[in-house]
């Protein structure tokens, strides 16, 4: 086993959810909300929802399809309003709870698999995950000399440098909206993170590149990377997120600064009424 390969281990989402350290997905709620919404956010996690269990499934079956029978329950529909149903839903609840496994019912089963064989159906995000090295581990590093972690969906070891694969479902894989969707969802942030914990532990992250399957048949799929100006602007944010993110650990909760502040409009709604005021004249 090289050093590359050390620097990442393997490791089950709730034990990794459970270190709490900062995450590329944690900090990157600080781009663009006080620390206050990260505090609240860390008094009041999410419960998963359906769109999260597709997607863990999704990702399962491409990754660690061997992993399905013990992380996901597959359950059929129940009457929960009868007596039978009640006792059979809580029975699965209790199951799924001891078991630390996911319960998912078969028409997201479908939607998974249908996006799995697409993913595979694409030949370039194929040969990626044919290549990878790992799948499904974590790292952790030092950003700024703090501490923090990350998730890596695929690793494409190759001697001393990396390239980090991170699989996404999205509504359109389209060049215009998938960048629209990295810049809502911070994905240059997300690779800049990846990159930086890489670097912390001697690695070169050559390339990080995200897989995108579209939500909805047929199913496109598509492969892109982050320009290069964007990750650099992404890496130079994320010294003053991660301190953030320890200041809210360590109870700051500031919110939006106090008093009367002037609100500059955006400049597209500043060109559309300069355009319709030259044509009134």
């Amino acid at each position: 086993m090289t050093s590359v390969h050390k620097a990442f281990s393997r490791i089950k989402d709730r034990e990794y959810f459970a270190i709490d350290l900062p995450s590329a997905s944690s900090t990157k709620v600080l781009l663009d909300y006080p620390n206050a919404t990260l505090a609240w956010q860390r008094e009041n996690p999410r419960e998963e929802t359906d769109a999260f269990a597709i997607g863990a499934y999704t990702h399962a079956l491409l990754l660690q399809p061997e992993s399905i029978v013990e992380d996901f329950i597959a359950i059929d529909k129940i009457d929960r309003r009868s007596k039978e149903g009640k006792a059979e839903w809580d029975a699965i609840q209790k199951r799924a709870a001891l078991n630390n496994a996911r319960l998912i019912n078969r028409e997201q089963i479908d939607l998974a698999t249908a996006m799995a064989d697409a993913v595979q159906a694409n030949h370039t995000a194929h040969n990626l995950l044919k290549l990878a090295t790992l799948r499904e581990v974590a790292v952790f590093g030092e950003i700024d000399g703090m501490a923090a972690k990350a998730k890596c969906d695929a690793v494409i070891i190759d001697g001393s440098k990396v390239m980090i694969v991170d699989l996404k479902t999205t509504q359109s894989a389209s060049p215009a909206a998938f960048g629209s969707s990295a810049a809502q969802f911070g994905y240059a942030h997300q690779a800049a993170f990846y990159r930086a914990l890489c670097h912390s532990n001697g690695i070169e992250c050559e390339d990080f590149v995200f897989i995108a399957v579209e939500k909805t048949a047929p199913h496109l799929t598509a492969v892109y990377r982050i320009d290069d100006t964007a990750i650099e602007i992404a890496t130079r944010k994320l010294p003053a997120l991660v301190r953030r993110w320890y200041a809210v650990k360590d109870g700051n909760k500031d919110g939006y600064d106090t008093g009367i502040k002037t609100l500059h409009l955006p400049r597209w709604w500043m060109l559309n009424e300069t355009d319709e005021t030259q044509q009134g004249n």
